[in-house]
């Protein structure tokens, strides 16, 4: 049986939004650099900056588990069941799907009590987001490098890969 596994402080670090969240995500993102700055103290933070939830949630998109088993099956398989935890603790996930391969990163979906997909994350830069349905509807937003960009601009998102895919 293959699981998958995410620490519970990369939920949703890169995740997928609804495309009309890009201004919101870079405002977000510079106010959080801007914090981050002005709260530093030696290897932390004084205090911890909590992002506003974007304007337009992803379930809005109406993207259902079937379309994405459909677009990833032969790219990212799916794990039989994922978990989430902290140190040693761990708990399955009920309402979260996974995909990936052997030699790639894992693909994350938060699905509703309809099989709407609420929460779309993954665990690192990965050229396999380009298979998503509704790609040219979504945003990759990644928090933790401060970078927000259309899956559509295929140019843009290329060089993210190249920075990031290696890291």
């Amino acid at each position: 049986m293959r699981e998958a596994y995410y620490h519970e402080d990369d939920f949703c670090m890169i995740e997928l939004l609804p495309l009309d969240n890009l201004q919101h995500c870079l405002t977000q993102m510079g106010e959080e650099e801007a914090f981050a700055d002005a709260h530093r103290s030696g290897a932390g933070w004084t205090q911890m900056y909590v992002p506003e939830a974007p304007p337009s949630q992803m379930g809005a998109l109406g993207l259902t588990m079937e379309q994405l088993r459909l677009a990833l099956a032969d790219a990212l398989p799916p794990y039989d069941a994922v978990y989430t935890g902290y140190s040693t603790y761990r708990v399955e996930c009920k309402n979260v799907l996974a995909f990936g391969g052997e030699n790639t990163e894992t693909l994350f979906a938060g699905l509703d009590d309809k099989g709407i997909v609420c929460d779309l994350w993954c665990s690192d830069a990965m050229p396999e987001l380009l298979l998503l349905p509704l790609k040219e509807q979504l945003l990759l937003a990644d928090w933790g490098a401060g970078f927000a960009c259309p899956l559509s601009d295929g140019e843009l998102f290329a060089r993210y890969l190249q920075e990031y895919e290696l890291d």
